[in-house]
């Protein structure tokens, strides 16, 4: 999958290998939306558009006060990054956009594939 969220790692069983490996998570927001062993590249897509819509309405309107709140603790800091931020911000949320529909396509498309099985 070409786009991507915020990405960690962990160690988690994996369903097709068979035993514990690192596996990508990829968040879009504070959701999972897609995680994928890097020992055999399964992939697990979870369609959450409408939590993700959800969550966005909330980063958004909260962004404000995070955003006072961190001027009032770092203001220097603040300053410093607001240049950057304010470039990169839209481009991640449309990196995020992209991951979250991308696997929501995907998700559907197992699940049609599947004949509605799940797997």
């Amino acid at each position: 999958m070409g786009a991507k969220g915020t990405i960690e790692h962990a160690t988690l069983a994996c369903h097709r290998c068979g035993r514990e490996t690192r596996h990508e998570l990829a968040y879009a927001g504070r959701l999972l939306v897609v995680t994928t062993c890097l020992t055999c590249g399964t992939a697990i897509e979870r369609d959450v558009r409408r939590r993700y819509l959800q969550d966005l309405r909330h980063r958004m309107l909260s962004k404000p006060g995070r955003m006072a709140r961190r001027l009032c603790r770092h203001p220097v800091g603040f300053a410093g990054s607001l240049p950057r931020t304010a470039v990169r911000k839209p481009w991640m949320l449309v990196d995020e956009v992209r991951l979250v529909w991308s696997a929501a396509a995907d998700a559907r498309r197992r699940h049609s594939d599947d004949g509605g099985r799940g797997r």
